[in-house]
C-alpha cells in the first residue's frame, strides 16, 4: 500500500534546496566578479601584447623586404654591368673575321648567360609575401619584367646556337642580339623604378611602424594603466558590496531564525497545555475503567454506576478530543509557517484564512503580551505571492507593535484590514492603539539599525528586513503613518497574480 505524501513535505524538500542555493549564491556573485575583474584587465594587457608583437612582426617584415629590395637593386646594378659588356662583345664579333667568329662568339654567349642569371636570381627572392606586397602596392609589373627578361636571354641563347651549328647566318644573328640588346635596356628602364617604388613605401611604413609603437605603446600603456586602476577600484567596491550584502543576508537569516525560535518557544508551551490536559483525563479515565472493572469482577456494579461510567466517560472523550484538535491546529499552523519561511517559491494563497494561520502560531506571543489582534477582510481575496516572506514581514510587523506599540502601558488592539484595492493588488493594512512614533523618527523607522529600545535589546532590523521584502521580494512598497500618542499605522501594497476565472 503506497503512503500518502504530504505537500508540506515537498516544502521541507524545496526548503534544502532552498538553503544549498542560497549557500552557493555568494561564492558563485564572488566567482564572478573575480573572473569578469580578471577578464576585463587581462583582455587588455592581451591587447597590448598583441600590438608590440603585431608591429614586431611587421617591423621584422618590413627590414626583411627592405633587405631584398636592396638585393634586387643590386642585381639590377649586374644586369646593367653585364648589358654593357653585351654590347662591348657584340661589336666586337660584328667586326671580326669568319674564322674568328666562333672564338668571338663565345664572350657573347658568356655575357647573355650572366644577363639570363639576374631575373632568375630576381623571381627566387620574390616569394608569396613580396608578390603580395607588390601587388597590394602596385609593383607586381617587376615580376613581369624579370620573366621577360629570362625569356628574351632564352631566346638569345637557341639563337647563338642555331649560328654555332649553321642554321643561320651572322647577319640575322647579329639582328637578333642587337633586338635583344634594345629588350634588355628597355626591361632595365621599367624594373629600377619598380624596385625604387617598392623599397621606398615599405621603407615609409616600416618607420611609420616604429615611430607609431615608440609613441601608441606607452600612451595606451598609460591610458591602460589608468584604466586598471579604475578597473581595480571598481573591483575593491563590489567585493565591498558583496560583502555587505553577505552580511546583510546573515542578519537578515538570524532575524528569520530569531522569530522561527520565539515561535518555536511559543508553540511549545501552548501545546503542553492541551497535551497535559489530554495526559491528565486520560488517566482519570484508566480509574474509572478500574473501578467498574473491580466493580464487575465482584458483582457489585449497579445500573447507577453503569449510567454514571457512561457520562464520565463520555466527558473524558469530549476533553482529549477538544484538546487533541487544539494541538493539531498549533501544530499544522505552526508546520505550515516555519516550512513556507524556508521556501522561496510563489504560492497561492487566500489572503484571510493564511493570514489567520500565522497569527495562530503567533498566538503564544500574543497572549503573553496581552493584546488583542482583530482580523478583517473578505475570505474570497486570494492570489500568487510569496508566503514565505509574507510569514516574515507579518511576524516582523507583530513583533514590532508587542515590542514598542505598547511598552509600559495596558496592552491594546492590534487591527489588520485585508483590501482588494483594484485587480492584481491587495493591501494589508495594521493599525494599533499604542504610543505611536514621534515624527522624527518615522523617517528613519525602515533604516537599519534604527531603534528606539537598543538598550532592551533590539536590534533595529526588524521593519528594515520588513521593507526588504515587501519591496525586493515581494515587489510591493510599503508606508507608515503614526502620530505620538495615537498609536502606528502600516500600510502595505502588494501585486498579486490572479488565477483564472476569479474576479477581482
Amino acid at each position: 500500500m503506497m503512503r500518502k505524501v504530504d505537500s508540506r513535505d515537498d516544502k521541507q524538500n524545496d526548503s534544502l534546496l532552498a538553503s544549498k542555493k542560497n549557500s552557493q549564491s555568494f561564492f558563485q556573485k564572488y566567482l564572478s566578479w573575480k573572473n569578469s575583474g580578471s577578464s576585463s584587465v587581462s583582455r587588455k594587457l592581451n591587447f597590448v601584447n598583441i600590438l608590440v608583437i603585431f608591429s614586431g612582426i611587421f617591423s621584422i617584415i618590413g627590414a626583411y623586404e627592405i633587405h631584398m629590395g636592396a638585393k634586387m637593386h643590386g642585381l639590377n646594378y649586374l644586369h646593367q654591368k653585364y648589358i654593357t659588356e653585351l654590347v662591348k662583345t657584340v661589336k666586337t664579333f660584328e667586326t671580326s673575321t669568319f674564322e674568328a667568329n666562333i672564338e668571338v662568339l663565345e664572350p657573347v654567349e658568356k655575357s647573355v648567360m650572366l644577363i639570363r642569371q639576374q631575373p632568375i636570381d630576381c623571381l627566387e627572392l620574390i616569394g608569396p609575401i613580396e608578390a603580395f606586397i607588390m601587388a597590394l602596392i602596385d609593383t607586381a609589373n617587376a615580376i613581369n619584367v624579370c620573366q621577360n627578361d629570362l625569356q628574351i636571354a632564352n631566346d638569345l641563347i637557341v639563337v647563338i646556337n642555331a649560328y654555332r651549328n649553321g642554321e643561320i647566318d651572322k647577319f640575322s644573328l647579329l639582328s637578333r642580339l642587337h633586338k635583344g640588346i634594345e629588350e634588355f635596356e628597355e626591361s632595365g628602364v621599367k624594373f629600377e623604378p619598380l624596385v625604387v617604388k617598392t623599397v621606398e613605401i615599405t621603407f615609409f611604413v616600416v618607420i611609420t611602424i616604429v615611430i607609431g609603437k615608440a609613441f601608441i605603446v606607452p600612451m595606451f600603456g598609460l591610458l591602460l594603466s589608468r584604466s586598471v586602476a579604475r578597473d581595480y577600484y571598481i573591483l575593491l567596491r563590489t567585493k565591498a558590496n558583496l560583502e555587505k550584502e553577505k552580511q546583510h543576508s546573515t542578519l537578515i537569516q538570524s532575524e528569520r531564525m530569531a522569530s522561527l525560535n520565539t515561535l518555536v518557544a511559543g508553540i511549545a508551551h501552548e501545546v503542553n497545555t492541551p497535551v497535559g490536559v489530554s495526559i491528565t483525563a486520560n488517566s482519570h479515565s484508566q480509574e474509572i475503567l478500574n473501578q467498574i472493572h473491580q466493580a464487575y469482577k465482584t458483582e457489585s456494579l449497579t445500573e447507577e454506576d453503569f449510567r454514571e461510567f457512561f457520562k464520565e466517560m463520555k466527558e473524558v472523550n469530549r476533553i482529549i478530543s477538544d484538546n487533541l484538535v487544539r494541538t493539531s491546529t498549533l501544530i499544522n499552523s505552526f508546520k505550515m509557517i516555519s516550512v513556507d519561511q524556508s521556501v522561496e517559491k510563489s504560492q497561492h494563497i487566500h489572503f484571510k484564512s493564511y493570514i489567520e494561520q500565522i497569527l495562530i502560531s503567533l498566538s503564544p506571543l500574543t497572549k503573553k503580551s496581552g493584546i488583542s489582534i482583530n482580523l478583517r477582510g473578505d475570505e474570497s481575496i486570494q492570489g500568487d505571492t510569496y508566503g514565505g516572506a509574507l510569514v516574515q514581514v507579518i511576524t516582523n510587523i507583530v513583533t514590532n507593535t508587542i515590542s514598542h506599540g505598547f511598552k509600559d502601558r495596558e496592552p491594546g488592539t492590534l487591527s489588520i484590514t485585508i483590501f482588494q484595492r483594484k485587480a492584481g493588488e491587495v493591501q494589508l493594512s495594521f493599525e494599533d492603539n499604542g504610543h505611536g512614533i514621534p515624527e522624527i523618527d518615522l523617517l528613519h523607522v525602515f533604516e537599519p539599525f534604527f531603534t528606539t529600545g537598543r538598550g532592551q535589546g533590539g536590534t533595529g532590523l526588524g521593519l528594515h528586513i520588513l521593507h526588504n521584502l515587501v519591496v525586493d521580494k515581494l515587489k510591493g512598497h510599503v508606508s507608515c503613518t503614526s502620530k505620538l500618542g495615537q498609536g502606528a499605522r502600516f500600510d502595505i501594497y502588494l501585486p498579486v497574480e490572479q488565477p483564472l476565472g476569479v474576479n477581482a
